[in-house]
């Protein structure tokens, strides 16, 4: 995996460092590296849909997608029904084809299992909406972990009279650029909690090109992997992911004919899919339990046997 990260980082676009300049190329690779670990967990997690869906918006819709950091779920979902649907109560497949969105809608109305209907009602839109940009959330908040540690080494580099502020040419290239976001009280000076929230904005917006570039060069991942991302997958699991993204959604496997109690035991978010690595999590805790219930069984037979 790491190997895929590291040769996409060098293609990837980031932002312009100056020559010269040490306390940019500090802060780019300690965004890069974050934005690496962020990435790896999300593809572990198989999480792509919030990332799949901006995509798709964006390329429907250029420069209409709010670009403000939502503080709620239920305001980032209502502000991607209104781009799809307006002021209507539902999106109908004919206004997602006419917006070059049918494949984003036959994906959602499978993953909703609504089966042959026309259109996905604002309720159900929003729920589902809220769920995976619930779960992208989680995937970003393990992964990595908290990039205030980082931040902060890379303030301090840049705050070179060491006066807790950065101003004029304290500041990074990124970071002017991004100053009208960064500078949230407009002071004109960056405190480092304002570096704090710019540096993990960048990371994850990074995270998410990264792990979204990964996930569509599959040809790539089984080069470079040898297929390892399958690794210790059941033939159930490579037949009923007939897509190839490492996950097995409810409607497959019902359509498969098997038991719902058994796919949601192995859905460890509740989410309608079973990734790769809810699996491997999910044999991993049901193999402790096969090896406990094997030492209760022979402690047993040792105390029937127990002369005693």
């Amino acid at each position: 995996m790491r190997c895929i990260v590291s040769l996409l980082l060098t293609v990837l676009p980031f932002a312009p460092v100056r020559a010269g300049e040490e306390q940019d190329r500090f802060e780019e690779q300690a965004m890069a590296r974050c934005a690496q670990h962020k990435a790896e967990r999300l593809i572990r997690v198989g999480n792509w849909e919030r990332a799949n869906t901006v995509r798709d918006l964006e390329a429907a819709f250029p420069g209409k997608l709010p670009k403000t950091e939502f503080k709620k779920d239920d305001d980032e979902a209502a502000a991607w029904f209104t781009l799809v649907a307006g002021t209507a109560d539902e999106w109908r497949k004919s206004d997602a084809a006419a917006a070059g969105l049918a494949p984003m809608f036959d994906r959602w109305k499978q993953r909703l299992e609504l089966g042959p209907v026309p259109s996905i009602k604002r309720d159900e839109f929003t729920k589902f909406a809220k769920l995976i940009i619930r779960n992208a959330a989680q995937g970003m908040a393990e992964g990595g972990g908290d990039t205030s540690g980082e931040a902060d080494k890379v303030f301090r580099a840049l705050d070179l009279n060491s006066d807790g502020e950065l101003t004029g040419t304290e500041m990074s290239t990124g970071l002017r650029e991004d100053k009208a976001q960064a500078d949230t009280n407009g002071d004109g000076r960056i405190s480092k909690d304002e570096y704090r929230e710019y540096f993990k904005r960048r990371t994850e917006g990074r995270a998410e090109k990264l792990a979204t570039a990964i996930k569509s060069n599959q040809a790539l991942m089984r080069e470079l992997e040898g297929g390892g991302k399958r690794a210790g997958l059941p033939d159930w699991f490579t037949k009923l992911d007939a897509d190839q993204e490492g996950q097995v959604s409810l409607f497959s496997w019902r359509k498969a004919g098997r038991p719902t109690a058994e796919f949601q035991e192995m859905d460890l978010n509740g989410d309608g899919l079973i990734t790769a690595d809810e699996y491997h999590r999910w044999a991993k805790q049901k193999g402790k339990e096969g090896a406990h219930k094997k030492r209760e069984e022979k402690e047993k037979k040792r105390e029937g046997a127990d002369p005693s």
